[in-house]
């Protein structure tokens, strides 16, 4: 087993902890990690102990609770090495003003920003088709605050930019001196309950009512809590009748969160609702060069392309697994090649991976279920069989692998721009209305996604 000396004199704790949060983000739910870890820091490390840095008390109380044995085990699985812990307060983010700063000289309102990710800004955010009415809607909000789209409602799955842009806002409001308060659902469930605990509730809306500009994060949180609800009801229309800005995040369509009052749904849906969807190949290898950028890696394009197909769904992990590929060359001593790439993908495939599909799966599998040689798909003849099989040959290639018009019609007999168009919104379309033709798409998928 290596020891502690070995284990620190081989290797820098940021290093250490960069590896640990690698492990812990892909293992625990977005909003958990966001919370609670993302900005913690290795403070020191001496003989047996580790001590951490975090940003509140409560913050020491959840990890010390609930998280205390999973990072240990995490430090000794990367060092070798079994670690007392001990989490203490430090500020890890860039610090604000202690003094207020008026944003207009005949104005009462003061600048009160909390802590923010300083690595998520409009400049580090990769925009793609995915995202990219998102990007403009937030971009309106943060120029023409409380004029443009008020509020504006950013739902998706988890781990594909809204916390992101949120902070964007918010350091964008700091650059500008606009008052601004980001909080998640969770914590301002929190922090109305003790307002009611504490017979201070005035003063919770006195914050409140001193703000441009409100960010609220993972609004889902807020279903069930009819007082928390009520509470936030009378906040909002306060906010917006003051011409306050209000952003608000979910991983759902609001019309899809249980237990909302129906009134704070109208509230939500007043302005702009804009979806985010995974995003597409192209921009997931953005995503992976950027962030191998910012981590100092040098990386060729192929393997930014392999890590692309097999992770698709979730920008948190495309982050996380880079992290971990990060960890195994400063940690393991060992390069980043295509094999070492391809070798940590298929040992961590069971956990979230997708095993990659390639076109000529596509082709192959299309070929034996429809019973016909794979020539067929790619040659000349028109009976309807081959015609509706190659038609679901051009459906699949965009839906699995997102490749262009033009390179799909090249694969296929360099079939025309027009005719792939076509194919690909003539499927789409009976997707809709026909069931027979929605079957063949799910079982060919499944067959896919088995191999």
């Amino acid at each position: 087993m290596t020891t502690t000396s070995t284990v620190t004199s081989e290797l820098e704790s940021a290093d250490i902890w960069l590896a640990t949060l690698g492990e812990l983000q892909i293992a625990l739910p977005k909003h958990s990690f966001d919370t609670w870890l993302r900005d913690t820091q290795i403070f020191s490390i001496k003989n047996n102990q580790i001590v951490i840095s975090v940003h509140s008390p409560f913050a020491i109380d959840w990890l010390e609770r609930r998280m205390y044995q999973s990072i240990q085990k995490t430090l000794e699985k990367i060092t070798g090495h079994v670690y007392d812990i001990t989490f203490v307060i430090k500020e890890n983010v860039i610090s604000l003003p202690t003094s207020p700063v008026n944003i207009y000289p005949n104005s009462d309102r003061k600048y009160n920003l909390p802590a923010l990710n300083k690595s998520y800004t409009f400049n580090t955010f990769i925009v793609g088709d995915s995202n990219e009415l998102a990007f403009n809607a937030v971009d309106a909000v943060s120029k023409t605050p409380g004029q443009s789209y008020n509020p504006l409602f950013i739902y998706s799955s988890v781990g594909l930019g809204k916390t992101h842009l949120l902070h964007a806002i918010g350091w964008h409001n700091y650059n500008n001196c606009i008052s601004t308060q980001y909080t998640t659902a969770e914590k301002f469930t929190n922090e109305f309950i003790n307002s009611i605990r504490t017979k201070t509730t005035k003063d919770l809306k006195e914050k409140y009512s001193k703000i441009q500009c409100l960010l609220i994060d993972d609004i889902q949180f807020l279903s069930g809590k009819e007082q928390t609800q009520e509470g936030f009801f009378h906040i909002f229309n306060e906010l917006h009748n003051s011409g306050c800005q209000i952003v608000i995040t979910s991983d759902k369509h609001p019309q899809k969160i249980n237990n909302i009052q129906e009134r704070l749904l109208s509230r939500f849906e007043w302005g702009l609702m804009v979806d985010i969807q995974p995003p597409n190949l192209e921009t997931r290898i953005a995503l992976l060069k950027d962030k191998a950028e910012r981590l100092g890696l040098s990386i060729g394009h192929d393997i930014f392309e392999l890590i692309a197909r097999y992770i698709t769904q979730n920008i948190r992990q495309l982050e996380g697994f880079l992290n971990k590929l990060s960890a195994q060359q400063t940690l393991m001593k060992l390069p980043i090649t295509y094999a070492t790439t391809e070798a940590l993908l298929f040992n961590n495939k069971s956990q979230y991976y997708k095993i990659p599909i390639s076109k000529e799966a596509i082709l192959e599998n299309i070929s034996l279920f429809y019973k016909i040689n794979p020539h067929d798909l790619t040659g000349k003849q028109r009976t309807q069989q081959i015609a509706h099989a190659r038609q679901i040959t051009m459906y699949l290639l965009r839906k699995e692998l997102n490749l262009t018009s033009t390179e799909i019609g090249r694969y296929l007999g360099n079939r025309s721009h027009a005719t792939v168009i076509h194919a690909i919104t003539k499927i789409g379309l009976e997707l809709t209305k026909n069931p027979i033709v929605k079957k063949e798409i799910i079982q060919i998928t499944e067959i896919l996604t088995n191999n």
